[in-house]
């Protein structure tokens, strides 16, 4: 029972299903297209940042396998194109250096015939300089192509998801894995719009893992823009103390958190609905006095979930039936707990 004065407002205890997250999430997709090969990892594994993750080559075809071990032109090409731009390179340092040579021996014989002009070492130096940045350049193009059929865990941490398998055909924007740095989790639920208003940043929520513990969080980030599938909102929340090792990144929990609802009219009661009466000519509720239940018939004003807005002609100190009141009668005698 409570009294009339104490439904002034609800308060209801909400549950929603979570997921545990690292702090720092990264989702790997593709850069190039082909077929996987994937190192041995699984869920859970551990890798550091820079590891190997995936290889995407070229199959199926008569491509030879070039010397960096892809039979992806691509890479092959850019592989060749590093070649020539080394062989370009090593000559228009020997053409230079002969130059050069040439062009300091005549002028320590100034009677002797100068057939080595200043401007020609000039353009011989300036060939070397070319050479080196095509050769740079030509670099930069190889790794870049390797770095698209080599991908790499951008950061330490664990996989939380595997998203491929060995032989999978890949394109270019796929999502391969999620990594997580799990030194520091947060956890990930949603509400929709009628309960988003009842949360804040700050707001203390209570995870229940599965061995029914209950961890205390707090609301740090909410969602500006619901969800354009579900509509719903995101909303994301820390433990109180950091660093907990029971919190496992890719586990699935629940959140549960209570909210205080206030009647939409002034001057109404706000009760669970398991309080209420509902039929087809009148709405009621059951009072406890002198011992005895009395009903008391009222107006629904609104329903919102698992209560009711109500209106009824109600002292503040009447105590009303919350519990089992489908199950008593009007005049029955009954005995209140103190």
């Amino acid at each position: 029972m409570q009294s009339a004065a104490d439904s002034r407002s609800f308060t209801e205890t909400v549950a929603y299903p979570a997921e545990i997250v690292g702090d720092q999430e990264i989702e790997v997709t593709a850069k190039s297209s082909g077929t996987a090969t994937v190192s041995r990892l699984f869920l859970g594994s551990r890798v550091g940042a820079g590891s190997l993750l995936v290889r995407i080559d070229d199959t199926g075809s008569n491509q030879s396998i070039g010397e960096s071990g892809f039979k992806n032109t691509d890479v092959q090409q850019s592989q060749l194109s590093v070649e020539q731009a080394e062989k370009q390179l090593k000559l228009a340092k020997k053409f230079y250096k002969d130059l050069k040579d040439q062009f300091d021996s005549e002028k320590k014989n100034p009677a002797g015939p100068q057939t080595v002009t200043k401007a020609q070492k000039d353009n011989a130096k300036g060939a070397v300089d070319l050479a080196e940045l095509q050769l740079e350049n030509a670099n930069l193009g190889y790794e870049g192509s390797l770095d698209d059929h080599l991908i790499t865990s951008p950061i330490g941490g664990y996989v939380t998801q595997k998203l491929i398998e060995t032989g999978d055909s890949i394109s270019v924007g796929q999502p391969l894995f999620k990594i997580s740095k799990t030194t520091n989790v947060k956890v990930r639920f949603f509400v929709d719009e009628k309960q988003l208003s009842s949360i804040s940043e700050g707001l203390e929520v209570k995870l229940n893992d599965n061995d029914g513990n209950a961890i205390p969080l707090k609301v740090r980030n909410i969602s500006p823009q619901a969800d354009s599938v579900t509509k719903r909102f995101l909303i994301e929340a820390y433990p109180k103390t950091p660093n907990l090792e029971s919190l496992l990144s890719g586990t699935i929990v629940s959140v549960s958190l209570s909210i205080e609802k206030t009647p939409s009219e002034s001057g109404a009661l706000i009760l669970p609905l398991s309080a209420i009466n509902i039929g087809q000519n009148e709405n009621y509720i059951f009072i406890a006095e002198s011992g005895k239940t009395k009903k008391l018939n009222i107006d629904v004003v609104s329903v919102s979930g698992e209560t009711a807005d109500i209106k009824a002609d109600i002292p503040s100190d009447a105590k009303i039936i919350i519990e089992g009141s489908k199950l008593v009668r009007d005049g029955q005698e009954i005995n209140i707990a103190q």
